[in-house]
């Protein structure tokens, strides 16, 4: 298979009940298994840490004093992590290879890296949404709040309707920003006094510090050479005592040179063409004379000043405290002040600076209500086609015959935008309330799905829309922790060749415990754990053929294998070689759209 990025490693390291374990992941469908409790959703969680998701103290192992989790990620030259990898500042090897690392202490101190580089954990989920659609355990609950459903619609319609809804979300706080300004302007005499107070204070303050966006890097210079003097004197002295004083009999290096110049310069009288030789040990001379000079000069001025150390303590103190205040760097402290001083001045224009503002407000909310508009065509179209590929998928399923809808609703509102000739509410998401209705049964109209879907419906609903979105956003690796989760006989069968077929396009690591599913790995990792010195310990290990049987004839029949059961199991493995073999690569061909030459795995032999 040959994505745009693949997760490669995950070691884990004093992460709950792991103690150390390292995962080396494959393309295709990677199934984890093992009995329950073994530690097969806190790797997922662990994962779910290294991408920039809530890392606390409680996740550390006992007696630990630090928890870490390193995830290895493969990537070509097309994957779309590179731009913002380049616009981070972050350098990529000519392997490919970008390592993220997490590390959570006792004292509740998280630090990311990549690439060895400390990143924010901001900047880990900007880069990572590119990489990694993580499906929590529990997560299929979300469709039961309608406000999740308009996200799935929207990251089902792709990069169009999503630049669309930033557009209306920029907008959107533009409007919210002028109104509070103007709000302002008109508000109280007494509150409007205090925001004018405080704007020139911070002003103010700013102005008296005498910023220079160079400065902090000169003052960690100047307190490292400071904080460094007596290592300076003693390293230098001893450079100028070698030079000049250094030998045995108290001559240095320099008069080692006056006497092997003296010895050449009178052999030169005798043979001229030793005269070069003569020259440049002349040179030399000057140089180590005038090199001695300068460091004697260097040792006279070199002194210590705790005064000035404890100065520039205290600016660097100060600018730490800026920064806390009005932003993360200089420049973006400097940059505050300029915005401050131009609202000041906007609010000390008074009538004017209200006048301007109203006729930027009329425009930025006639631009959001055409721009709304815009987006809510766009996804009742897209609603329509969401609704044709759920159905399909959830058939897949087995779920048929069924019925799944998209409503997309308005409400009209006297101080909201104008779209047509309506004035509609308008959120940061635009003018469009959407639910998704369902209907499992032939006859019966559709319904609020979260209201009536069961949790297997709601688990397969979930897999369907994730399938269809991972499609369309093209995210490489797709995770999924108990996907099967109120699934069970024939549709645990359906569950298992839908994640495979998901695989077929996308990397795809699944934690579960049906036997169906288990089958159709590509590589199957079983995760046990035993005592070990009165503490629990987690391993994981690849399974070939013959224990790949037994595993499966477990998750089948429980401890008491049979030989019944194993038969059974090997029967279901074979069948599942076989289903791959024909059925996935039938239904995702080489050469057709969506599918790009070398997407599939090479079938199984």
């Amino acid at each position: 298979m040959r994505l745009q990025a693949m997760l490669r490693e995950l070691s884990v390291e004093n992460f709950a009940i792991i103690e150390r374990l390292r995962l080396e992941l494959e393309p295709g469908l990677n199934v984890l298994t093992g009995e329950t409790g073994a530690g097969k959703s806190i790797l997922i969680d662990a994962v779910e840490v290294a991408l920039g998701g809530r890392a606390s103290a409680e996740y550390i192992r006992a007696g630990a004093e630090r928890a870490a989790v390193e995830v290895v990620f493969e990537m070509d030259s097309s994957s779309p992590v590179w731009p913002v990898l380049e616009r981070l500042g972050i350098d990529v090897g000519d392997d490919g290879l970008l390592v993220l690392t997490r590390e959570v202490s006792r004292g509740g101190r998280n630090t990311g890296r990549v690439n060895g580089r400390v990143v924010s954990v901001g900047m880990l989920r900007e880069l990572t949404q590119h990489l990694v659609d993580l499906h929590g355990q529990h997560e299929h609950q979300s469709l039961l709040r309608p406000e999740r459903h308009l996200d799935f619609l929207d990251a089902y319609g792709g990069q169009e309707v999503m630049e669309l809804r930033r557009r209306v979300e920029q907008l959107h706080a533009r409007r919210r920003q002028l109104q509070a300004e103007l709000q302002a302007l008109a508000g109280d005499e007494a509150q409007r006094e205090r925001h004018l107070d405080l704007l020139r204070f911070q002003i103010r303050e700013i102005a008296d510090a005498n910023l220079r966006p160079e400065e902090e890097a000169e003052l960690a210079e100047a307190r490292r050479i400071l904080g460094s003097v007596e290592k300076l004197r003693e390293t230098v002295g001893q450079a100028y005592t070698l030079l000049c004083e250094g030998g045995a009999d108290g001559s240095g290096l320099a008069d080692g040179l006056g006497r092997v110049l003296a010895a050449v310069g009178e052999a030169s009288r005798i043979d001229p063409a030793l005269g070069p030789a003569r020259d440049a040990l002349e040179g030399m001379g000057y140089q180590l004379r005038d090199l001695a000079r300068d460091l004697r000069r260097y040792l006279e001025g070199l002194a210590s000043d705790p005064v000035r150390l404890e100065e520039i303590e205290r600016r660097i103190d100060f600018l730490n405290t800026l920064k806390r205040k009005y932003g993360p760097t200089l420049e973006d402290v400097l940059a505050f002040a300029r915005q401050a001083a131009a609202e000041l001045a906007r609010i000390e224009g008074g009538e004017a600076a209200a006048r301007e503002m109203e006729r930027e407000l009329a425009g930025v909310r006639a631009e959001l209500g055409e721009v709304a508009a815009v987006l809510s065509t766009l996804r009742a179209c897209v609603a329509r086609e969401l609704e044709t590929r759920v159905e399909t998928e959830l058939r897949d399923l087995g779920m048929d015959p069924v019925c799944f809808r998209v409503t997309l609703e308005q409400e009209e509102d006297d101080g909201g935008v104008p779209v047509g000739d309506t004035l509609l509410a308008c959120g940061p998401r635009g003018v469009d309330r959407v639910e998704f209705l369902f209907s499992p049964n032939p006859g019966e109209p559709p319904r609020p799905l979260a209201r009536i879907a069961s949790g297997g419906e709601l688990s397969r609903v979930m897999l369907a829309l994730k399938a269809i979105v991972a499609e369309a956003d093209a995210v490489p690796t797709v995770i999924f922790d108990e996907v099967d989760s109120g699934v069970g006989g024939s549709a645990a069968a359906a569950v298992g060749q839908k994640l495979s077929l998901v695989a077929a396009r996308r990397q795809v690591l699944c934690v579960t415990h049906l036997a169906p599913i288990g089958c159709l790995a590509d590589a199957h990792f079983l995760i046990t754990k035993a005592v070990r010195g009165g503490r629990t310990v987690t391993a994981v290990e690849r399974l070939c053929f013959a224990d790949r049987v037994r595993e499966i004839a477990r998750m089948l029949a429980g401890s008491q294998l049979s030989e019944l059961t194993l038969r059974h199991a090997e029967e279901m493995l074979q069948a599942a070689v076989r289903w791959k073999d024909e059925e996935r690569v039938s239904r995702l061909p080489r050469g057709t759209p969506g599918s790009a030459p070398g997407m599939l795995p090479d079938p199984v032999p």
